[in-house]
């Protein structure tokens, strides 16, 4: 003992420097005989070994072998100094301890600066473990010691050695020393007061030695400095203290990062359990209102919005089933839809409304759309939504637009018995429901309706001559001429033997007219239909129109059954009428 202390200048300080070190300091000799350790080493050993009555060696003190480690880099001359070797000790309570030992040589000596990584070990198995189960990437912390050329004094070495920011201060915080790692860690490495080297110009208004060091003793401090954080551990020492400053930025992101994927997992569990929900809810609802009321109870938080419209398509194209709304007023909601009703979005060449059809600064419209892709609805949002809300909306609407899809074609089949059995046209029955549907409509959203009267003309002829087969042929002829002629949300209906009705939704009575003037011309000009023996019978059709924006609704009807006689009329002066 009295070699080792010879070379120093004060015993009692190397002493205190060993007590007050944050990570067990051992010396041995060329022997392996312990001769000095401090108290964390005996708390990472299990107990501090009493160098002067007891001689041990470090081999018997690790692992109770009576001979040196066949792999101690000690005596290896190949290997140079610093050397470094992981171990694997019992604590205390008899659990598996590791630890980094760093060695160095000194007056004949060496010292052994054991690192206990347990803690940090520990942490990175369970980060890996929950990164595993959260099929996240492996997070691998990795410390590395800076290593420090040259050989300086035994206190310099031991303080440069340490992996974390040592600094030791007077009782004003003036710094006397700091070691090499403080110029890694800390913000401000040229400080001259403890609080400078963490940016500040004052000292920290809670500081744990504000009354003095002996009263913070063993006391830890949080410091978040330009979104790094810091741990401060303050011991006193003979004239002020000792400052360790340990960067646990990385911990505290670790932690941070598992927190946010533990709370997206429970998110995501919600939204399926919500969707398994949804999935049940529609298959026992016989109200489609009530599946749509179900949907935004559970929708509108997933993507945090309170206000929203939905507008469902009707099997009619160019009328509506339903709406809904959730935290709108009607005027704002029959806005909406009044512009949903217009050609352009009916006809999909836009997806998205125009700015000012929105009651919102900014808004979004979502497409409902069926197995076959075709539009069956749209949801209307009042702010935007990011890509993996994006995502997420999918998993809600893709199912909702299946079962609206399904709900329509169930009223297709529905629908099966207004049709005519001859064409496959819509009945009387069925003309006068949809003719009730414009009416409302124009009340509501002011949008026009016309009718258009057609009689075949020669029909009864055809019949008397050539036989109820020809016939029948001369209807089913005019019937295709008019289907191809006509948009797929208008309607054509069979109303009686020779009489025809075309309802042309959203146009007046001139576009109407226009339309029988293009219809004349296009389909029916030239037209002929084989009778027998090469005989060619002349397939045309007189016309009436009438516009609901020039006759009353209850007028429509009359009005164009009026024209189109006057038009037979005007048909028959130029041609032989048959009895």
């Amino acid at each position: 003992m009295s070699t080792l202390f010879s070379a120093l200048s004060n015993p009692d300080t190397v002493l205190a420097l060993f007590e007050v070190a944050q990570t067990g300091l051992i010396v041995i000799d060329k022997d392996y005989q312990v001769v000095l350790a401090n108290e964390e080493a005996g708390r990472l050993i299990g107990g501090k070994p009493n160098c002067l009555s007891n001689l041990t060696t470090c081999h018997e003190l690790f692992f109770g072998k009576p001979a040196p480690c066949a792999d101690c880099p000690v005596p290896d001359a190949t290997k140079p100094w610093p050397k470094t070797k992981s171990i694997v000790i019992k604590g205390r309570d008899g659990a598996d301890q590791f630890v980094k030992v760093s060695m160095i040589p000194w007056e004949g000596y060496t010292v052994l600066n054991l690192h206990d990584v347990t803690r940090e070990l520990n942490l990175l198995r369970n980060v890996d473990l929950a990164k595993k189960e959260l099929r996240a990437k492996n997070i691998l912390l990795e410390r590395r010691q800076q290593e420090i050329a040259g050989k300086t004094q035994f206190l310099e070495q031991l303080i440069d050695h340490l992996p974390d920011a040592l600094v030791t201060v007077n009782e004003t915080f003036g710094i006397q020393r700091k070691n090499a790692a403080v110029a890694t860690i800390l913000p401000q490495a040229d400080g001259r007061k403890c609080h400078e080297l963490l940016g500040s110009e004052t000292p920290c208004l809670d500081c744990p030695a504000a009354l003095g060091f002996d009263a913070a003793n063993g006391q830890k401090k949080s410091h978040v400095v330009e979104g790094r954080f810091f741990t401060e551990i303050i011991t006193a020492s003979p004239g002020g203290g000792l400052l360790l400053f340990r960067d646990t930025t990385r911990q505290i992101q670790l932690i941070e990062q598992i927190r946010e994927t533990r709370l997206a997992l429970t998110r995501k569990n919600e939204i399926l359990s919500g969707l398994v929900n949804l999935g049940a809810f529609m298959q026992k609802a016989t109200e489609p209102q009530a599946v749509i009321e179900y949907f935004m109870e559970m929708f509108l938080p997933v993507i945090k919005a309170d206000k929203a419209a939905v507008i469902i398509n009707d099997i009619r194209e160019g009328n509506l089933w339903f709406t809904f709304q959730k935290g709108l007023d009607e005027e704002t909601l029959k806005g909406l839809s009044r512009a949903y009703l217009s050609r352009d979005v009916q006809s999909s060449r836009i997806k998205v409304y125009e700015s000012e059809f929105f009651p919102w600064e900014t808004g979004v419209q979502i497409d409902l759309r069926g197995a076959s892709g075709k539009r069956v609805g749209i949801i209307v949002l009042p702010t935007s939504y990011s890509d993996e809300d994006g995502e997420l909306t999918k998993l809600f609407t893709e199912p909702l637009g299946a079962d609206i899809h399904n709900r329509l074609l169930m009223r297709q089949l529905e629908e099966k018995a207004n049709t005519d059995p001859l064409t496959g046209l819509y009945n009387r029955g069925y003309l006068d429901a949809v003719l009730e549907e414009e009416r409302k409509k124009q009340e509501e959203f002011d949008i026009p309706h016309a009718v258009v009267e057609a009689d075949v003309n020669g029909l009864k002829k055809v019949n008397d001559k050539y036989g109820h087969e020809a016939g029948d042929a001369y209807i089913l002829k005019v019937t295709e001429l008019f289907k191809q002629n006509v948009r797929s949300s208008d309607v054509v209906a069979r109303t009686g033997g020779d009489e025809f009705v075309i309802l042309l939704v959203d146009a007046n009575h001139a576009s109407a007219e226009q339309f029988i003037a293009r219809l004349t011309v296009k389909a029916f000009t030239e037209v002929f239909l084989p009778v027998g023996d090469g005989e060619l019978f002349p397939v045309t059709v007189s016309f009436g129109v009438a516009g609901s924006d020039v006759f009353a609704h209850d007028m429509l009807l009359k009005e164009a059954d009026r024209r189109m006689y006057a038009a037979k009329e005007a048909f028959y002066k130029t041609r032989e009428r048959y009895r």
